[in-house]
């Protein structure tokens, strides 16, 4: 079973990439409009990811206290 621990590892390694993705963006780095969408869609799936990420946790909380 996963522990809480190794759930905030998780979320904090996708949390520190889409910051940096976003301090990418916000420095106007950004070569051309394409990579500027594949990075939306980069932060875009961080974000999905951590959502689901978000669920499975709640899910097993409830399972355990079952």
């Amino acid at each position: 079973m996963i522990d809480n621990q190794t759930f905030e590892y998780i979320m904090s390694k996708l949390d520190d990439r889409k910051e940096e993705i976003t301090e990418f963006v916000a420095q106007g780095s950004i070569k051309d409009f394409p990579e500027y969408q594949r990075l939306c869609g980069t932060i875009q799936g961080l974000v999905f990811a951590r959502e689901l990420i978000n669920d499975l946790a709640k899910r097993l909380e409830t399972n355990d206290d079952e």
